[in-house]
């Protein structure tokens, strides 16, 4: 067994490409296509993806970091699907829409789970726009479903009342038969940490509760699944949603940093309580390299939003720069191996 797991772009490392770019013709998508939520669906992989329309504009450049600050800054999700997992072809009209009050300045990054026999679609809602300095945005956590991809129900936000992002359900029951979500509180910042918080049912999920939320979130950094240190710049945020395993339930998430580079890295919970880390990867296994992932809107990342299992390969799907879509595969078995010589490496 190698010392460290590296994923593999695809087609390969020597010659990487993306396998989604923006089509210059296609408004709500002009300016970027990232951060992809992917699924299985018996032979089809079924794609939403985040897009930037042709209306987001770049004003002042950023001094803490590359790049510049941007106005019209509102996101759609797009649809696209594949047989392979690598060629996919996109519709020219958006799935999800900013059309509601606490959406309508942004659908960011959806990930996409399905539960018997509907598919969840989790995605950050942003309800003013993030320029304003008059006016704070709420970013938060927003739920909508589909059973076939053409006609979707919105079901408002089923997150806390407190800047959140980057959840995701549990595809079957776990805790003893509860309805598991995993997300990302205190996002984007020093504090940010991965917490599983457990419901009856979908109803209960669907019916979100202040004080309930208040309850849960007392505690969530101190027992949180992915938690971070004080002295880095952001910590981790949830990549992918939870993949069962034989070994347990595997993460794909992004990485803690001491900058502004975005990295992929993996972590694995228990089966019955995955809100128990067993072990997690120290350090990363994809980081930006390529001129795709290091230069665009966002520079330096490479952000996993979902993974899929194909035979014995783990497919990776991430946002790179913040511009376009990227693939990286690795053996599936590689992987846990070398989580599980971590979990007893100290």
């Amino acid at each position: 067994m190698n010392n460290k797991f590296r994923l593999s772009r695809y087609p390969s490392d020597e010659n990487a490409q993306p396998i989604l770019m923006p089509r210059k013709n296609v408004s709500f998508e002009s300016k970027a296509v990232f951060n992809p939520g992917v699924v299985r669906d018996e032979d089809v992989f079924r794609m939403l993806y985040r897009t930037y329309p042709s209306k987001l504009k770049e004003t002042t450049r950023i001094l803490t970091r590359p790049g510049f600050r941007f106005r019209n800054q509102i996101s759609y999700i797009g649809y696209a699907e594949s047989t392979d997992g690598k060629s996919f072809i996109a519709r020219e009209k958006p799935l999800i829409s900013p059309d509601t009050d606490y959406d309508r300045f942004g659908c960011e990054d959806p990930r996409i789970t399905k539960f018997d026999d509907t598919f969840y679609i989790t995605y950050t809602a942003i309800d003013a726009p993030l320029e304003d300095k008059n006016k704070r945005s709420n970013i938060r956590i927003a739920l909508a479903t589909t059973k076939d991809f053409v006609s979707v129900q919105k079901h408002g936000i089923i997150g806390p009342p407190t800047t959140s992002k980057a959840a995701a359900l549990f595809p079957e029951l776990v805790n003893s038969g509860k309805v598991g979500l995993v997300l990302t509180i205190s996002s984007d910042s020093t504090n940010s940490h991965v917490a599983v918080r457990y419901y009856d049912s979908i109803e209960k999920l669907l019916q979100p509760s202040e004080k309930e939320w208040g309850d849960f979130l007392k505690n969530t950094k101190e027992t949180a699944l992915l938690g971070t240190d004080w002295w880095l710049h952001r910590g981790p945020e949830l990549g992918a949603p939870p993949i069962r395993t034989k070994r347990g339930w595997l993460f794909i998430y992004s990485a803690e940093s001491m900058s502004d580079t975005w990295t992929i890295t993996a972590a694995l919970a228990d089966t019955n309580e995955p809100h128990k880390l067993i072990a997690r990867v120290p350090g990363y296994i994809l980081q930006p390299v390529t001129s795709y992932e290091r230069e665009g809107l966002v520079p330096n990342v490479t952000f996993p939003s979902a993974a899929v299992i194909v035979g014995d390969e783990l497919y990776v799907y991430y946002g790179a720069a913040d511009t376009v879509i990227g693939l990286a595969t690795g053996k599936l078995n590689d992987l846990l191996d070398y989580l599980e010589k971590t979990r007893f490496a100290a």
